[in-house]
């Protein structure tokens, strides 16, 4: 009797486990996202976007801080699982005629004691290198972090804030949901450890429509940087659009997707990423199609995600710049 009831726990635990697998794997398989069902019904708004003959002079650079490496099929659904993918872990330098400023920070000089704050299934399932901080690449080239006068931070996950406490004093800038957020997370995410060191302040979408977004922050009103809601990945992600004196538009998406895929197919995360970093996955869906949406209004228009480091590569790295 006592034999057939282990036999009956085995036999089950095994179709447990098969089941699991089996769905598991199926998490993995390529899907694109039904644009149809999380279609925005916000409508474009051309008249919102300043002709480039009226923009100030202003430039932007990517500065590469860093690359975390893993399996591509765990950066979108119909990833390949032969192919590595490095995500690259980057600041972006703006300078404008009224101030200069950093998007998101990259890895910082204490990148190792922050990696601590990732996830364990992630730390488990990827690795990092290090390159040479943002701030320490800015004073080779003789801007000291004094002279950085705000960072715009996409969300406050670890490895975009790792770099702000290398720029003491600087004031430090989220939207108001995700300020509301942070504030609600344990003492042992680094945002909440650094919060002490950080001048973090905090910004609302008190602007009109915009694109295809229905909210917008204009930072200096003249249509040279426009940040819009991207909600989904956390509740406050911001995507900041960079708009130049020469006609080249670009929007920095933060990690809405990980990988131009995601937007241009469009296709999220598969099932376990989701699991790990996404706080609403059907937002995240929305945000994505609304993004994929917008791209396909405005081809000529760069849609940068914060680790796509194929994408970075085309834009100039600092000290070269865009203008």
């Amino acid at each position: 009797m006592l034999k057939r009831i282990v036999k009956r726990a085995l036999t089950s635990l095994l179709i447990i486990l098969v089941v699991s697998i089996a769905l598991l794997g199926y998490s993995f398989v390529p899907a694109r996202l039904d644009v149809t069902t999380y279609k925005s019904g916000d409508a474009f708004q051309p008249l919102a976007v300043t002709a480039p003959s009226a923009l100030p002079q202003a430039t932007l650079s990517v500065i590469e801080c860093g690359k975390m490496k893993s399996r591509q099929s765990f950066v979108f659904l119909g990833g390949s699982w032969s192919e590595e993918y490095s995500s690259g872990m980057a600041a972006v330098l703006i300078r404008h005629p009224k101030a200069t400023l950093l998007f998101d920070c990259g890895f910082g000089a204490n990148v190792d004691e922050h990696f601590r704050n990732a996830p364990r299934l992630m730390r488990a399932l990827t690795s990092y290198d290090k390159e040479t901080n943002a701030a320490r690449q800015l004073g080779e080239h003789g801007v000291l972090p004094s002279q950085i006068n705000r960072i715009i931070l996409s969300h406050w996950h670890w490895d975009h804030v790792s770099g702000a406490e290398d720029f003491p004093g600087v004031e430090v800038l989220v939207s108001k949901a995700e300020e509301e957020h942070i504030r609600t997370l344990s003492a042992g995410e680094l945002i909440s450890q650094l919060r002490g060191r950080l001048d973090l302040h905090s910004f609302d979408f008190t602007g009109g429509p915009y694109e295809n977004f229905d909210r917008s922050y204009d930072m200096f009103s003249d249509g040279s940087l426009v940040l819009v809601p991207l909600p989904g990945h956390t509740p406050g992600s911001t995507g900041l659009f960079v708009n130049l004196h020469s006609g080249k538009r670009f929007f920095f998406i933060g990690d809405l997707t990980w990988a131009i895929e995601g937007v241009k197919l469009p296709a999220e995360r598969p099932w376990v990423s989701r699991r790990l970093v996404d706080q609403d996955e059907e937002q995240v869906r929305r945000s994505i199609v609304k993004v994929h949406q917008l791209l396909e209004r405005r081809p000529d228009l760069i849609i940068v995600p914060a680790h796509d480091r194929r994408i970075h590569d085309q834009i100039a790295n600092f000290p070269e710049v865009e203008r």
